[in-house]
């Protein structure tokens, strides 16, 4: 298990000194940055142990795949997200699970991937937050979620652009079908609904709880206002997109039934018109006496021409049938 240890001033400066000064920091508005990775259980709860973290928050840590959720516990706020995004895979999604742990003046957080998936510099996001949002734990967990979030919309945006071009696709005969691409995007859809379905509802209804987390810096509510409604929106594009994927696939489906129906329609046309020369044909075949047109010299002309008139018959009732 890697773990980093670093502290950040009521400025959002990182302090490069030791623990002394970290702590230091701490008690002045600042706060620690614990960030750990490639997490194992006894790690985690000898973490756990050292930095007072709830025994169940350090379970979670160590689970496999859990639901994106927010938590609160006596000792601290706790926070299980998937992360996507930039890395996000036109195949196959890949995920990073991202656990923070928050309380005033401490901030922890744990990685664990999955997959070839580069996890994020959280160094850099912490670094690059904005300055307004600097000062405070919340401060730092705001940047973390949002960069995260950031990654819903990046990945929202790709599949609503597949999804676009599907639909204008489906009627389109000159290019081949491909029902691996519709089930593959609707497994990308289904990946990022799933990671801000029940976030979207958690962090709305912990808002207040958030808002307290701020240490009374008022000018950090708007940006724990606007993580509620980047979540909410994007929990209803892609509510809205599974919908209009569904939409697709049956519009797809519908239109392949047709196509068989046409095409159904038409080979028996054909063997309907086939079969009239073969059934005059065979009559004559069985050499029966006193058939119409035997004893004549030209009968043969004959029976042909009936054949044609019969067989120009069934082509215009079929054509305007619209079975040719």
């Amino acid at each position: 298990m890697k773990r980093t240890t670093c502290g950040f001033d009521a400025n959002g400066v990182r302090i490069s000194g030791g623990t002394e000064e970290i702590a230091v920091a701490c008690t002045n508005g600042g706060f620690a940055w614990v960030d750990v990775s490639d997490a194992d259980a006894a790690g985690m709860i000898e973490l756990g142990n050292e930095l007072g973290l709830h025994p169940l928050s350090v379970e979670d840590a160590t689970a496999s795949r859990l639901k994106p959720k927010v938590q609160w516990f006596e000792q601290h706020l706790f926070i299980v997200m998937w992360e996507i995004g930039n890395a996000f895979s036109p195949d196959e999604p890949r995920i990073t699970e991202t656990f923070i742990f928050a309380r005033p003046g401490l901030l922890v957080t744990v990685q664990r991937g999955t997959g070839r998936q580069e996890r994020v510099d959280l160094s850099s996001v912490l670094d690059n937050a904005p300055t307004g949002l600097r000062g405070g734990v919340m401060s730092g967990v705001h940047a973390i979620v949002a960069n995260i979030i950031d990654g819903y919309i990046v990945a929202a945006s790709l599949n609503e652009s597949e999804l676009e071009e599907l639909e204008e696709q489906v009627f389109d005969e000159t290019i081949r079908d491909d029902p691996q691409r519709i089930y593959r995007l609707r497994k990308r859809i289904g990946k990022v609904t799933r990671a801000v379905s029940t976030l979207s509802i958690a962090f709305s209804n912990n808002k207040g709880r958030l808002d307290e987390l701020t240490g009374g810096n008022r000018d950090l509510e708007p940006y724990v206002q606007d993580l509620i409604d980047d979540l909410a929106g994007v929990s209803q594009l892609g509510a809205d997109q599974e919908s209009a994927l569904e939409s697709v696939i049956a519009t797809h489906e519908n239109a392949i039934a047709s196509e068989q129906g046409v095409d159904s329609r038409k080979i028996s046309a054909i063997a309907a018109m086939l079969a009239i020369p073969a059934v005059i044909s065979g009559l004559y075949g069985m050499n029966f006496q006193n058939l119409p047109g035997t004893n004549l010299a030209y009968g043969w002309v004959g029976i042909t021409v009936v054949i044609i008139l019969i067989e120009a018959w069934a082509y215009i009732r079929l054509r305007n049938r619209g079975w040719l």
